[in-house]
């Protein structure tokens, strides 16, 4: 990826000629190595982060973003809380389920063979610096370049001497050309994508031959009849707290353990789906619920690898 400042920020060009990183987010051709892109599009960056979203798409991810910044800052997400996953200052149920799930990936991933690690909705990034502690070249991905909970907010670990990238983008159109990405993680993101399977797809696309992806934290349930009454209480109650119509409020979903294994199969990739224990209290709550016939969500770390022919 080059040489970089302690500030994270690249010292050689970001495009080598003969080995492109980044697509074009108009025309979809690899980023030349010296701008613009012939289609006219010209590679900036504000703040530290690269911006490698189309303006159409990023007019329509607006009304999402705006009522997710509106539940989050309500919910008191990020800010100040950024010490993660071990440190929370708040919502430290949630994080002790997190921090088990890092575990996992941490023992899978921390000491595999490197390259570039793509974290996909990495918000404030807190597990793209892991990334990079672990020896991956990083680059956090995302829409919303937040400085409370976005990708502004990792500048606070960049300026701790962490060394990753930061790019607004979208999953399901990935800034990268093919064949470049090592491992994808995607932690506590997945869910937000509007087409599972062409999401997956993209993974798979920038994905090297024998590269990996991780999805944690999304909510998997057994029946899909659990994950829409959740999604049914969610919409009942943003409506009723924020004015959020039902529509913006089912953009966040759930998977199920069958929908996980056909999606797996569509796209031809290798499944292992890794249990996580949720501690004592989920657990009492996941018996509780079987024996009212409301099952609750599990979050265990679903691992997807592409095949080494392609």
């Amino acid at each position: 990826m080059g040489a970089r400042r302690n500030d994270g920020h690249l010292v050689r060009p970001l495009m080598e000629p003969n080995t492109p990183l980044f697509l074009c987010p108009i025309c979809r051709q690899p980023l030349p190595f010296r701008p613009p892109c012939p289609c006219g599009f010209v590679l900036r960056e504000s703040e530290g982060i690269l911006n490698l979203i189309a303006d159409q798409d990023a007019e329509a991810m607006q009304p999402f973003l705006n009522a997710y910044e509106q539940v989050r800052t309500d919910e008191q997400w990020g800010d100040d809380d950024l010490d993660l996953p071990f440190h929370p200052r708040r919502h430290r149920e949630v994080w002790a389920i997190r921090q088990r799930t890092f575990r996992k990936l941490e023992t899978l991933f921390a000491r595999s063979e490197k390259g570039f690690a793509a974290d996909i909705g990495a918000g404030n990034c807190w597990l793209t610096r892991y990334l990079d502690a672990w020896g991956f070249d990083s680059i956090a991905v995302d829409a919303n370049t937040s400085g409370r909970d976005g990708l502004g907010a990792g500048q606070k670990f960049i300026n701790e001497g962490a060394r990753f990238l930061r790019v607004r983008s979208t999953m399901e159109r990935l800034p990268f050309v093919s064949g470049r990405i090592t491992l994808l993680t995607t932690n506590a993101a997945f869910h937000y994508a509007s087409d599972f399977r062409a999401s997956l797809g993209e993974f798979k696309r920038v994905l090297t031959p024998g590269g990996r992806i991780a999805i944690l934290d999304t909510p998997v349930y057994k029946s899909p009849a659990d994950g829409e009454r959740m999604m049914a209480e969610r919409a009942t109650n943003f409506r009723q707290r924020y004015g959020i119509s039902e529509e913006l409020a089912r953009k966040s979903r759930y998977l199920t353990f069958d929908m996980i294994s056909e999606l797996a199969a569509q796209e031809s990739l290798q499944l292992d789906v890794q249990p996580v224990w949720p501690g004592w209290r989920r657990q009492y709550d996941q018996i509780r619920g079987r024996l009212v016939g409301k099952r609750i969500a599990e979050f265990p770390v679903i691992l997807l690898q592409k095949a080494i022919d392609g």
